[in-house]
């Protein structure tokens, strides 16, 4: 009994304000710890795959590039406090790194939003006025994006310190704005940082995809836009095909931007709750949040290698050690997939027809 006692204490000094059980922590911290590796995994094989092979080098693929660094670094250099934190239910590094962990992870994420933003105009004009693509998206003006986005993300970390601070928030082990300090503040930066992206994409979005399936219905359609898989094959698609192509880019996009908004939504939606003092809702909803908008940054992998065939061969020629030497050879294995699915699928269908 009394070794039970000591052992009972000694959980209860280690544990001490944290309602959780042992359980609860190690399964929050499996989840995390999944979802860390998850991320660091999957956005190093994209980086990889885009650094080796220039055919998925396109205008689209940048913003794809710059989506999976900010990802990377959110994995990298803040999930692991998170964990940390969701462990021992207490902020451990001090006031100083609770200030830089809150301004990084404010950098990433905003990085993150404002680039879906950008991608969401760029396949707008892209697939709605494909004519004037090559005239308005140049390489110059794609890397002054890329370089406005990141001075955005910063901007919003300085108007933090500004009007308001960051804050160790023990329900999310996270620290992030203290959203209680400044209620306009608060509202302000959810408008401007957060659902003002969010409207613009889901507008430009609903426009694109009605355009997007107009188009896929023509035969022959003039097409200018690039694809993150146009040039990884030996010609470049004409007509219908290329329409098609074209289409499936979108839709991944659209998949991509819909993935992050269905992770990122309820933990905007937790700020609200987090300024009303009449909001009761339980931890776990916000622990929930948490994982979610963390498990974001591993998802964008997983849709690119089941959704297109070039990142999905790129994929597997890193994984497995393939030594491709180019894009040539990279391109032949495409084709050659095409050509088995292509057959595949006229045996399926004289098989149907004889049925």
């Amino acid at each position: 009994m009394d070794i039970l006692q000591e052992v009972n204490t000694s959980t209860q000094a280690t544990t001490e304000g944290d309602p959780r059980s042992l359980v609860t922590v190690c399964f929050e911290a499996t989840i995390l710890g999944l979802i860390i590796l998850a991320a660091v995994f999957g956005n190093s094989l994209i980086l990889t795959s885009l650094y080796r092979f220039t055919c998925l080098q396109t205008k689209t693929n940048v913003f794809v590039l710059n989506l999976a660094i900010a990802d990377l670094f959110l994995a990298v250099l803040a999930m692991p406090f998170t964990l940390v934190s969701s462990i021992t239910y207490d902020w451990i590094f001090g006031t100083v790194m609770c200030q830089i962990l809150g301004a990084l992870n404010s950098i990433f994420c905003e990085a993150s939003i404002c680039t879906l933003t950008f991608v969401s105009i760029e396949r707008f004009i892209a697939i709605v006025y494909p004519l004037n693509y090559e005239t308005l998206i140049t390489t110059k003006r794609v890397k002054i994006i890329i370089s406005c986005i990141w001075l955005q993300a910063v901007i919003c970390v300085f108007s933090t310190f500004i009007f308001s601070e960051f804050k160790f928030l023990k329900f999310e082990a996270v620290c992030t704005v203290n959203w209680e300090r400044n209620f306009a503040y608060t509202l302000i930066f959810a408008f401007i940082f957060l659902f003002v992206p969010f409207l613009i994409t889901a507008v430009l979005y609903c426009i694109i995809l009605k355009t997007a399936i107009r188009q896929r219905q023509r035969i022959n359609v003039i097409k200018v836009g690039e694809i993150s898989s146009e040039r990884c094959g030996k010609k470049v698609p004409t007509g219908e095909k290329k329409t098609k192509k074209e289409y499936k880019a979108t839709v991944m996009i659209a998949i991509v931007i819909g993935t992050f908004c269905l992770c990122w939504f309820p933990h905007s939606i937790g700020v609200f709750c987090i300024i009303d003092p009449n909001c009761n809702w339980d931890d776990s909803f916000f622990v929930a949040t948490t994982w979610l908008a963390m498990l974001n940054s591993a998802m964008n992998s997983i849709i690119y290698g089941l959704m297109n065939r070039s990142f999905r061969r790129a994929f597997k020629s890193v994984l497995c050690c393939e030594r491709y030497v180019g894009n040539e050879d990279l391109a032949t294995n495409i084709q050659q997939e095409r050509i088995t699915d292509d057959r595949k699928s006229n045996l399926l269908n004289r098989y149907s027809q004889h049925q």
